[in-house]
């Protein structure tokens, strides 16, 4: 039986792969991405996501967009790490759908509240 879990991501490179990765695999399920401000705006992040999940053929999935900022210092923009867009160098299709009307709080909330089963935020498995 496949993990349901939620990831909450900045992409770049980095979580571009690893959603390409948890959407592969049969041992995940991923109920809701969400998207929060890392080395780029969150604007950014959250087109990235949508552009990925159009990418994957995966609009089934649900999108929000998280903080705006870090809650412990302020946002460094940094396009010298993944570019100005935040995941520059492939050629990524626009979104093709868009993200729900509800924060990425709003957004895990309703995902646990609907399950019937437990729901892993980012993907990490209890120790047995």
């Amino acid at each position: 039986m496949a993990l349901p879990i939620m990831i909450d991501c900045d992409p770049g490179h980095d979580d571009a792969i690893a959603l390409v990765l948890a959407l592969a695999s049969p041992e995940l399920e991923v109920k809701a991405v969400t998207a929060s401000a890392g080395n780029q705006t969150p604007e950014k992040t959250l087109r990235n996501v949508l552009r990925m999940l159009t990418l994957l053929n995966r609009p089934d999935i649900p999108v929000a967009g998280g903080a705006w900022k870090p809650l412990m210092r302020d946002l460094i923009i940094a396009d010298n790490v993944h570019g100005e867009s935040g995941l520059d160098g492939p050629s990524l299709p626009e979104p093709a759908f868009a993200p729900q009307n509800c924060t990425a709080v709003e957004l895990m909330a309703s995902v646990l509240r609907e399950s019937q089963e437990p729901v892993t935020p980012g993907g990490h498995r209890a120790a047995d």
